[in-house]
């Protein structure tokens, strides 16, 4: 008796990730439409903050002329001779950028000249993130030498200098980080209870008022709103860490990270402050194939796409020019990155 024939398929011309590819295409064209007739940022965008992300993004996405020409502009205007990045004396005309991300925002760059050969850029900027390592923590300090009496340091700029050494193949001393890492989240109350971002100079949680908002300095699992962005940067790191070094712990540390997303609920898919969640979690499905990682991604990449404006941008009326400038080149990344991390993993 002759068989059924199975039914063709059509091909898959519009596969899940080709909405988040499309809506990254869309915040390319918003820069392109955003830079004047030099090719630079106008006005009161024309600084650190609004551009250190955007040669990373490009080249993520294949925009190689556009990220080595942006590039560019961020050498010739903010690089500095003894390799730091700078608007000025100040980090950015934001002075969120100088409070609590001038370490970090250098890490970005650095990524980027991996990507586009640029080791005469390279050398000194990490040279620069090697003056602000601290010995004893294995950390690096949230800000300038000397800019902070207690030494601060945070785990999105401790992952994000593990990431920037990663990315040159300085092994040992992201690992250094990683152990860092593992050391804060040990230190850490049951899930339930505030978790604190920063460590001071003996390694220590800082649970005091450090002179920023409060909501920068710990993630409080009862409240919305929270800056989930640093639990998804340190789990990210670590995860990549793993998959360098194939040390078992790195693997569960970023494991243990992501989790303390559970006991927020829900709140975490609210608005842009998902974005390192889901890149944390496309890197996890990649090494892990578990499917709970992959529906992260997806929802997370839904909540992005839907929140994309008009224009492109991903821009939000309470934030600084710059700052939005930066967030649209991060989410433009974190598409390019969680489309590739999938591709690269099992089937979505």
């Amino acid at each position: 008796m002759p068989q059924p024939q199975p039914q063709p398929q059509p091909l898959p011309f519009a596969p899940v990730t080709q909405p988040w590819l499309q809506a990254a295409a869309r915040g390319v064209t918003w820069l392109e439409e955003t830079l004047d007739i030099e090719g630079s940022l106008p006005g009161s965008l024309h600084d650190l903050g609004s551009y250190y992300k955007w040669p990373l993004a490009l080249a993520t996405l294949g925009r190689m002329p556009q990220a080595k020409a942006l590039f560019e502009t961020v050498v010739d205007n903010f690089l500095t001779s003894d390799g730091d990045f700078r608007s000025s004396v100040e980090k950015s005309a934001d002075p969120l950028y100088g409070q609590i991300s001038d370490t970090y925002t250098n890490t970005w760059p650095i990524i980027a000249a991996r990507i586009l050969g640029r080791d005469d850029v390279a050398l000194p900027a990490l040279d620069c993130l090697r003056e602000r390592h601290v010995p004893h923590t294995g950390g690096y300090l949230t800000g300038m030498p000397g800019q902070y009496a207690d030494e601060r340091q945070d785990i999105v700029t401790i992952a994000g200098c593990g990431n920037a050494l990663l990315a040159w193949d300085a092994v040992e001393e992201a690992a250094g980080a990683g152990d860092c890492l593992l050391r804060i989240i040990a230190q850490q109350g049951p899930a339930e209870l505030p978790f604190y971002l920063y460590i001071d100079g003996k390694g220590e949680l800082q649970r005091q008022d450090l002179g920023i908002p409060e909501v920068l300095t710990r993630i409080d699992p009862s409240q919305p709103g929270q800056v989930y962005v640093y639990w998804g940067m340190a789990a990210v790191f670590l995860a990549r860490l793993f998959a360098v070094t194939n040390q078992q712990r790195f693997l569960d540390g970023a494991r243990a990270y992501f989790t303390r997303h559970e006991a927020c609920g829900d709140v975490v898919f609210d608005g842009l402050g998902c974005c390192k969640t889901g890149w944390a979690a496309a890197t996890l499905y990649r090494l892990t194939g578990e499917s709970v990682f992959r529906d992260v991604v997806l929802r997370v990449a839904a909540e992005l796409v839907a929140a994309q404006c008009d224009d492109g941008s991903w821009s939000r009326p309470q934030l600084s020019p710059q700052l939005n400038c930066d967030c649209t080149g991060e989410i433009v990344y974190h598409l390019s990155q969680y489309t590739l991390e999938l591709s690269s993993g099992s089937t979505v």
